[in-house]
This record gives structure tokens, sequence and C-alpha cells, in this order.
């Protein structure tokens, strides 16, 4: 492991366990077994390692959607691996998410420039979702429905349930199940 992943590693556990604000980048640095200055180093700023693991994890996230999307199938096919894959993304990238949820929304509104970056990146998972559902339209997997306004739905969806999830708004049950079902009763033919 690179010395960079070693910093982002140990930024976002800490992150997610005690808050942007309530770790100091030295903390950081004895964490990932590196010194101070190697964290400025790579990073700049706290803010800028903040930025990155957000923007790490929504390219991989992209990355993954793009691929469960080009799988061979139907529309409704490959707009279920994306949720199958959202489900698993979310497992194995937990605290990276619950840092992105809790700690980025005073930085996006503070500064436009970061705000504006992620929307382009939120624009292209509902791109990806628009192709299945037009797709799933044109084989028949999927029925005619409002191909742009429901990718943004399912999106919503999904992000709001990650949302609760991470603040632990509500007490849930577990709901991966019952969403992917939710989705195929509402969109499928």
């Amino acid at each position: 492991m690179s010395k960079k992943e070693a910093i982002l590693n140990a930024a976002t556990e800490l992150f997610a366990r005690k808050g942007y604000n309530g770790t100091a980048a030295s903390e950081i640095a004895v964490q990932a077994k590196v010194a101070q200055g190697t964290v400025f180093h790579h990073f700049k700023s706290k803010e800028n390692l903040l930025v990155s693991i957000c923007d790490e994890l929504v390219k991989d996230y992209v990355s993954g959607i793009e691929k469960a999307a080009e799988g061979p199938g139907t529309g409704w096919e490959a707009l279920e691996r994306i949720l199958r894959f959202n489900q698993e993304f979310k497992r194995n990238r937990y605290d990276s998410i619950a840092v992105a949820f809790r700690e980025t929304g005073d930085l996006s509104k503070a500064t436009g420039e970061i705000h504006d970056h992620f929307f382009v990146l939120v624009n292209q998972i509902i791109d990806v979702m628009s192709s299945c559902i037009e797709k799933g339209i044109a084989d028949g997997s999927i029925r005619q429905v409002p191909v742009q306004l429901t990718a943004y739905l399912v999106h919503v969806l999904l992000v709001g349930m990650i949302h609760v999830e991470t603040e632990g708004l509500l007490e849930m049950p577990e709901l991966d199940d019952e969403l992917l079902e939710f989705c195929r009763r509402s969109l499928t033919t």
C-alpha cells in the first residue's frame, strides 16, 4: 500500500469514527504511520483529503455501475445488477460513504467548485441508469416510464436509504431485498 493510500484509509477510518472536525491531521499521520508533512505533501489540506475520499468513492461507484450496466440481458437485468452492485458497494465501503454523507454538506455549500465537481459525477450515475431504463423500455422488460425522471427517482431512493442508515435516523430492518422488489414491481412489465 502506498503512503497516499495509507493516508486515505487512515483519514476515512478517523473521520468515520471521530468526525472531520474532531480529527487532527497529526492523528491521521500517526494512524497512517507517516510524517505529518507527508499528509500535506499528498493532499495540501485536510479539506483536500476529505474531497479526495469522496472523489475516489464516487468515481469507484460510477465505474462499478457502468460495469454492471454493460452485462448481457435486458434493460431491467442491467438495472437490477446496478441495484445489487449498490448493495454490495454500501457494505464494502460503508465508512467512506458515512464520511461522504456526514462531512461534506458544509464543504459543498461553502465551495461551489466542489459542488459542481460532484454534480457532474452524479449526472454520470443518472446517465447510466437512464440508459438501462431506455434499453428496458425498448426490449419490453421495463414498462413505459419517463426515463430521466425515473433514473433520478431510483438514485434518490438509493441515496435516501443510505442517508437514513448512515445517520441512524430511523430504526429500520435490512431493506435491500425489499428495495429491489419495490423497483421490480414499479418498473417491470
